[in-house]
Formats: structure tokens, C-alpha cells, sequence
């Protein structure tokens, strides 16, 4: 496959953030989400839309059926939910909280490979997904992309023509990966007690793990090995 021909299956404005960022040739790159993997996002949430009459009751991993109003057993619709997903990027994005080890483990890990933030936050978020980012001290560039992150992520590997690594939380993400770029090491990120128990297994992933110290295992060993 061409570059060209995979690029025009992906989201302009992801597109234009990728050829944005400044990939080498010959050296490995490392792609990493951003909710629930360098900061925490569901608890922070749902203390949200507390505050403005809401309640989160997960048993899936989908926003729809999961928000309902303060004592109420009807969930709310999903256009909705994304109204208040939209709310809290504008509110609370720049205070989001950093998961233990991450930016220490990127600081550590960018010694030997290129370092890109791969986060599917809203477009209006991008700006203080980016201050909050740098405020905890991780500083790499940023690609909002939208819906599946395999062609990005593809395109990342192709750019980069070496190998390639991809850590996310959601197994649904890490499938995309799997679909578009089987060649990639995928880590799925298990560390908030949600994803654990929701997703106790990944089978689309190379590896998971449940905390920082245990991804920068496997990706140095696997830097190692490239």
C-alpha cells in the first residue's frame, strides 16, 4: 500500500495533525492514548456530571445507557451524553489527572524511540488537551484523530518505516490496530478498575498490562529487540 492511498481514508483534520508531526525515518515510534492511559478520565467524569445533576452507572464499555439523571433508572440519550462529554472538555480538560508513571516512563522510553500522543479527544478539546499535557510533563506531539485509530496508526508505522508500538485502553481501539496494522505491537493499558474488569482479556493485543512500570518493561525489551 501506498501512503497516499491510505491517507484518503483518514479524517482531514487527523491528516493534517499527522503530516504535522515531525516522524524519522529509521527510528521506532510509539504511539499512546490519553484517557485512562497518562490521565485519569472516568472517575473525573462522573464527579463532572455530578455537579450538574447527572450519574454514571457503567456495566459496558458505551457512554449510551451509562448517564443518568441524579436518581433516575432511565439513562440518558446518547446525544446527550455526548453533550456532556463535549461540556467536560471544555470545563476540565486542563485538569485532568496524571496516571501514576507515565510521563516518566515516556521521558525514559523517547531516549530510544519517537514519542506521539494518538487521542480521539473531541476537536474543540485539542488546545487544553495539549496545555494539560504539557503541565504534566509530557510534551510529545499530539494527533486528534476520530473513530478508529488503525489508519493512523498505520500511517505512523509507514511514515516512520521502523518498528512501531501502540498502548490504549480500549480493546475496541486495539482492534483497529490489529486490522490495519497487524505488524504493530499493541499494549492494551489496564490500569483504571473499569477496563480490568470490563476487559480481564484482550485477544487483539500483544501484551497487557495493568500500570506504567510494566509498559515500559515490555516496550524497552521490545526496543531491544527491534
Amino acid at each position: 500500500m501506498k501512503i497516499e492511498d491510505l491517507e484518503a481514508g483518514i479524517a482531514p483534520e487527523t491528516l493534517a495533525d499527522l503530516r504535522r508531526t515531525d516522524i524519522q525515518p529509521g527510528r521506532p515510534v510509539i504511539a499512546v492514548d490519553v484517557d485512562e492511559v497518562l490521565v485519569v478520565f472516568t472517575d473525573h467524569l462522573a464527579r463532572y456530571i455530578e455537579t450538574l445533576g447527572y450519574e454514571m452507572r457503567i456495566t459496558t464499555y458505551e457512554l449510551e445507557g451509562s448517564m443518568f439523571p441524579a436518581g433516575s433508572d432511565k439513562p440518558i440519550p446518547f446525544d446527550e451524553c455526548i453533550a456532556l462529554i463535549n461540556s467536560f472538555f471544555a470545563e476540565e480538560v486542563t485538569r485532568q489527572e496524571a496516571i501514576p508513571g507515565g510521563a516518566e516512563a515516556l521521558s525514559a522510553l523517547a531516549m530510544s524511540a519517537q514519542v506521539v500522543i494518538l487521542t480521539n479527544a473531541p476537536r474543540h478539546g485539542r488546545d487544553g488537551r495539549r496545555q494539560n499535557l504539557d503541565a504534566l510533563g509530557v510534551p510529545y506531539p499530539l494527533v486528534v484523530n476520530s473513530g478508529g485509530k488503525g489508519q493512523a496508526m498505520k500511517w505512523l508505522a509507514m511514515k516512520a518505516g521502523a518498528p512501531a508500538a501502540f498502548i490504549d485502553d480500549s480493546v475496541m481501539q486495539i482492534g483497529s490496530v490489529a486490522r490495519h496494522a497487524p505488524e504493530v505491537m499493541r499494549i492494551h493499558f489496564a490500569w483504571a478498575p473499569l477496563i480490568a474488569r470490563l476487559f480481564p482479556e484482550c485477544a487483539d493485543a500483544t501484551c497487557q498490562v495493568r500500570d506504567w512500570a510494566a509498559a515500559e518493561a515490555a516496550l524497552s525489551t521490545w526496543l531491544t529487540n527491534a
